[in-house]
């Protein structure tokens, strides 16, 4: 027992400079390291989601807690068969003990976190210059991105947060807010929620707020999303939540109520008829209040929004039916498109209905989801995942998203930003080839019906392909080779990554990764080499990249050791070298301070960025500063 305990204490890389995640699964990750599950009141849909527990873990840790009725202490976790103590030093910071209390007002093993990050570009931006003859619109705050965070869980029921933040050329560190309060309980009032939320019903295409990995090689968990209900938001992503009240009820066993109410004021631009009246141009979702134009397309639109879900799960079927209901009125009418937008929602009065269907069956898993949207205009989703073997998974997903379908939150795989004007088939396969090299791939075909943007003609299609295979040796080394081929618009993305780790060595990591991306005669390079020492108190982790594209259309995507609790994906394109630094120290328990300097160096240009955000020179430096504080 007292062995688990002093392995627990320190921080695990994994939660502190978090490169060895693969980016497909980070986003997902960051989002539990800041909402821990507690192991009292944890679903099994909760855990099948994050995609830190393997099936076999699900299940014995189930079945350990109903035997046990509720844990006392997160030590206990090393009696479950399949929880080893690898595995339970890996998950530590993603996971809490809260043990029930009677009186949920009350704090009991209570955790609180405030964090406040900074950063800013020490080179200056046309934005924070003087105004001149050629141009007088400046921005009207400071060069600093700032955002304060608190959550607290007081005990195993009522959790609480809040969030303010500020983007560089914002005036005020309130410029944005955020926040909530959650109570969960095992009685018939399972969750409420006041203030700010998301939903994650279905497969996503009516409500989906929760996290979701999209096309990716882990191509069985990317077809099936799991229904996770209302779940609290407290993001510095100034769009795609709700505001208001959310209520779940556990009628029976069998027989879930969710209901939401939200009114919300939304960025907008708009415009004004010949009457005079106003209509809606087009939402904005950037969230940038920095210019004059900008401030004035702030809360240009108000929405009011009321749904319900019914999740009904007989005792004696694996099988799960929910049914849906969104209402969703807007202050400003959205007018007819025009050209390939003339078949679009247009009004402001919306409703979107749904009905989905789960049934696990063995070693099948079949589930499907059909929305309507009104003006007969339809969603259809369906997909079904299968082990076929110890050693083979396969996976498929049907979809069909008419020219006119719209849902404000919908997020159903798909080749569009949005489900609309789509029909595809997607197929999955991963294969344990021995305990060392797994190979994971998909195809994915898809067709356009109607004409969209940069495409006239209609029924144009494309496919992409992919296929990783893995080595990994445990807590040595790992690596990958994958290729990617993606035909769209008549056009050829070829892409190929070549990724190593070699893991701990004492207290060093080393990371490098090659890629390129052909498009008809362009062709463009990344390399990249990270390096870590981790050991103490202190963590330190260097990257230098080599980037050389000829164009931003042959881009590569790495994911970016940052600050804990951030999350950077950015597009490695130009001609230069990128160098970033990143140290973490924790001083005392409860305090953590973390730097990162990053500096990007262009060869191939002179000045960098566009409009406000011009830089002169071929340089461009990036510094974060982050304290975090924890109790206990």
């Amino acid at each position: 027992m007292k062995t688990l305990l002093l392995l627990l204490c320190p921080l695990f890389a994994i939660s502190q400079i978090p490169s060895q995640e693969e980016e497909e699964k980070q986003s997902s990750f960051d989002y539990y390291l800041a909402n821990p599950l507690n192991i009292n009141l944890v679903t099994e849909i909760e855990l099948q989601s994050c995609l830190l527990f393997s099936a076999e873990q699900i299940t014995s840790f189930l079945a350990f807690r109903k035997q046990i009725g509720s844990f006392q202490s997160i030590l206990e976790l090393q009696s479950i068969p399949g929880w080893e103590l690898d595995f339970l030093r890996k998950i530590q910071d993603y996971v809490v003990c809260n043990p029930l209390n009677p009186s949920w007002w009350k704090p009991n093993s209570s955790t609180h976190q405030i964090l406040f990050r900074t950063d800013w570009t020490a080179e200056t931006k046309k934005g924070f210059t003087e105004p001149d003859l050629r141009s007088k619109t400046r921005y009207v705050g400071d060069r600093t991105n700032q955002i304060l965070r608190y959550r607290g869980q007081l005990n195993a029921n009522l959790r609480v947060g809040f969030l303010v933040q500020k983007d560089a050329g914002e005036k005020n560190l309130c410029d944005f807010s955020s926040g909530f309060i959650e109570f969960k309980s095992k009685g018939i009032l399972e969750k409420v929620i006041l203030g700010d939320f998301v939903n994650q019903w279905g497969q996503g295409l009516v409500q989906a707020g929760g996290f979701s990995l999209g096309k990716s090689f882990e191509s069985i968990k990317a077809t099936q999303k799991f229904n996770l209900g209302g779940l609290a938001y407290s993001s510095s992503v100034e769009y795609g939540y709700y505001r208001g009240v959310n209520t779940t009820l556990k009628m029976t066993e069998f027989l879930r109520v969710q209901a939401f109410a939200s009114y919300r004021n939304l960025d907008a631009t708009t415009g004004a008829d010949s009457l005079g009246l106003k209509y809606l141009r087009s939402r904005v979702e950037d969230g940038f209040h920095r210019t004059a134009s900008e401030i004035s397309h702030m809360d240009a639109m108000q929405e009011k929004t009321a749904g319900m879900t019914l999740l009904y799960s007989p005792l004696t079927s694996p099988l799960i039916l929910q049914i849906n209901t969104v209402w969703t009125q807007w202050s400003l009418q959205k007018p007819a498109g025009l050209g390939y937008k003339k078949k679009e929602w247009s009004g402001d009065n919306l409703k979107n209905y749904s009905i989905h269907i789960q049934y696990p069956n063995r070693n099948i898993r079949l589930v499907g989801e059909i929305a309507y949207s009104g003006g007969q205009q339809f969603a259809i989703l369906q997909s079904g995942a299968t082990s076929i073997s110890k050693k083979m998974d396969l996976s498929y997903l049907i979809r069909i998203y008419s020219a006119g379908y719209f849902s404000p939150k919908s997020n159903g795989l798909s080749e569009n930003s949005e489900n609309l004007n789509e029909m595809g088939l997607f197929l999955g396969h991963s294969y344990q080839i021995n305990k060392q090299w797994k190979l994971s791939s998909y195809f994915d075909y898809f067709r356009f019906p109607e004409p969209k943007f940069r495409i006239n003609e209609p029924n144009t299609l494309g496919w992409e392909i992919l296929s990783r295979l893995i080595w990994e040796k445990r807590y040595v080394v790992r690596g990958f080779i994958q290729g990617k081929w993606t035909r769209k618009e008549n056009q050829d993305l070829l892409q190929i990554s070549l990724d190593g780790h070699y893991l701990k060595v004492k207290s060093w990591d080393f990371h490098l990764r090659a890629m390129a991306s052909k498009l008809d005669s362009e062709i463009g390079y990344l390399v990249l080499q990270d390096t870590k020492w981790d050991k103490g108190k202190w963590s330190i982790q260097g990257r230098i990249a080599y980037l050389n594209t000829p164009s931003y259309d042959t881009r590569n995507y790495a994911y970016e050791p940052g600050v804990p609790y951030s999350f950077l994906l950015p597009a490695y394109a130009g001609k230069g070298l990128k160098t970033n630094l990143v140290m973490a120290f924790q001083w005392k328990r409860e305090i953590q301070l973390a730097i990162k300097w990053a500096r990007v160096s262009y060869d191939d240009r002179t000045e960098i960025g566009s409009g406000l955000d011009l830089i002169q020179g071929s340089k461009k430096t990036d510094v974060t500063v982050q304290i975090l504080y924890k109790m206990p």
